[in-house]
């Protein structure tokens, strides 16, 4: 029996290193904006697929996206040292733990986490402002042009939904017309066909009647 003995030359260098390392363990952004996480990663671990995941628990997160691909909101940009996470369009909902992974083939995947931490708009405007920083806003503005778009796709579904439904039970309702008149129309023959069924039965039991009335009428014949 042979035995297959993994040393550093069958694994991966990936596994021997703490590859994923995030910049800052703290990310602070306000609603509407971007936040940003570049996570750095040793080179031996530069063909590994990176992702982005949320939740306290690293075992436990929820993938958000995978490098190549990426979200509406959230872009992923591998460097070939870091993975670049960008995040767009904050809500206050977005607050939390977020992981950078990086998966390894022969051992657990290595991690490192971030909190992001949203303010509110307001506070956050206010803040640039006595700081003298950028006002433009073209962030928000981009932002806030964007859910327009969303809440106009949203309507454009309900409403293509909706008459997808009205057209459906209009169908349905043709569809049970035609049936009901059918089955009426069914019913009317039957009874037709049961009407001129007894009436032919009855001509004959008339004719005899008639017959023995006479013949009883005229009484019996004197030869």
């Amino acid at each position: 029996m042979h035995f297959l003995l993994l040393t550093r030359a069958h694994v991966p260098m990936c596994v021997f290193t703490d590859a994923m390392v995030v910049d800052e363990k703290v990310k602070a952004s306000s609603a509407l904006a971007t936040a940003s996480a570049t996570c750095s990663y040793s080179a031996h671990c530069k063909d590994h697929p990176k992702y982005w995941c949320r939740g306290y628990f690293r075992d436990y997160c929820t993938v958000i996206a995978v490098m190549p691909n990426s979200t509406d909101r959230v872009a992923l940009r591998d460097t070939g040292s870091q993975l670049i996470v960008t995040v767009s369009c904050l809500t206050k909902e977005d607050a939390g733990w977020y992981w950078c992974g990086v998966r390894r083939a022969f051992a657990r995947d290595d991690m490192d986490s971030t909190e992001l931490v949203v303010t509110d708009h307001r506070g956050a405007l206010a803040r640039d402002f006595w700081s003298g920083k950028d006002l433009s806003g073209n962030e928000t503005r981009s932002c806030r042009a964007s859910r327009v778009v969303h809440k106009a796709d949203r309507s454009r579904v309900s409403i293509l939904v909706i008459c997808i439904l009205i057209t459906g039970l209009g169908i349905i309702s043709i569809i049970s017309h035609l049936s009901k008149r059918r089955r009426s129309q069914r019913h009317r023959r039957c009874k037709l066909s049961q009407k001129t069924s007894q009436a032919s039965s009855m001509i004959p039991i008339h004719l005899v009647r008639s017959l023995l009335g006479s013949s009883w009428a005229l009484g019996p014949t004197v030869t």
